[in-house]
């Protein structure tokens, strides 16, 4: 018998593949961008992409991000050691939270 989702999902193969990478190469970046910053800071850090040659990232409260760009030079260092691009500007950004309570 055959799956008759299949004509609907087997386009998808390609995209499906192009982001698992994108996924596991924003994995690998975030976890080298935590193991540079402080100790006290590393759980604050949610995320960190490559737009062009941007490094992003991204972090839980507006209070951590002056100490993420504090720490600038030393992520673009250790990205390029690790042979990763060079990097162009590093900015922070906020993940917008739910409201609790």
């Amino acid at each position: 018998m055959t799956d008759p989702l299949k004509p609907l999902f087997g386009e998808l193969t390609g995209p499906l593949a192009r982001l698992e990478r994108d996924a596991a190469a924003s994995r690998t970046l975030t976890e080298q961008v935590r193991a540079v910053l402080p100790e006290n800071l590393r759980p604050h850090v949610l995320s960190a992409v490559r737009r062009d040659a941007d490094l992003v990232v991204i972090v839980d409260s507006a209070a951590w991000t002056a100490r993420v760009r504090y720490a600038g030079r030393a992520l673009g260092d250790a990205i390029a050691a690790a042979g990763g691009a060079p990097m162009g500007k590093l900015r922070v950004k906020v993940r917008g939270g739910e409201k609790r309570g």
